[in-house]
């Protein structure tokens, strides 16, 4: 069982017991919305203090962190400076994000780690070549998640945090 804060995840919390149909759904779905909606992120540690050999992360273009290092001067001058996670079409629903992981533009250190694994490569591939593909798949998934029941009244909660019961 995975617990944070004293309590279970999401998926092993007993008040879940009777409606954990449907959690599959909402990891996939979670997974590509992250990956592909238009999203802000606060300015990144792997522009600054990446590691202690490296205060950059080397996987990242050099001209695209340099070009992050101007919206985001440093992580102690204003902790609230946001930046979109797509900067190629970051108002849009698009497999774009696929296209900048090829190029080493992820934001995000877990963006780029798509890149490590032959099995992850492949699928960056394929959504960045054929749009159509990851576009169907997207509409797919929330046709998926538009199924799931909504627990209403005594049976659900309103989570102060996402991953933790009250």
């Amino acid at each position: 069982m995975t617990v944070l804060s004293g309590n279970p995840s999401e998926k092993e919390s007993i008040t879940n017991a009777n409606s954990l149909r449907g959690f599959e759904v909402i990891d996939e779905v979670k997974a590509e919305i992250e990956a592909y909606a238009q999203r802000l992120s606060h300015a990144l540690i792997s522009l600054y203090s990446f590691n202690a050999t490296n205060p950059q992360d080397p996987s990242l273009d050099p001209a695209f962190a340099a070009i992050l290092k101007t919206k985001c001067p440093s992580l102690t001058n204003n902790p609230n400076v946001t930046v979109p996670l797509d900067f190629t079409t970051p108002y849009g629903l698009d497999n774009k994000y696929y296209q900048n992981l090829q190029y080493s533009r992820g934001l995000l250190t877990s963006d780029e780690s798509l890149m490590t694994s032959a099995s992850t490569v492949a699928i960056v591939s394929n959504f960045a070549r054929q749009g159509e593909v990851w576009a169907n798949k997207f509409a797919g998934a929330m046709v998926r998640m538009g199924l799931i029941d909504v627990l209403t009244g005594s049976d659900g909660e309103i989570r102060k945090n996402c991953r933790l019961i009250n």
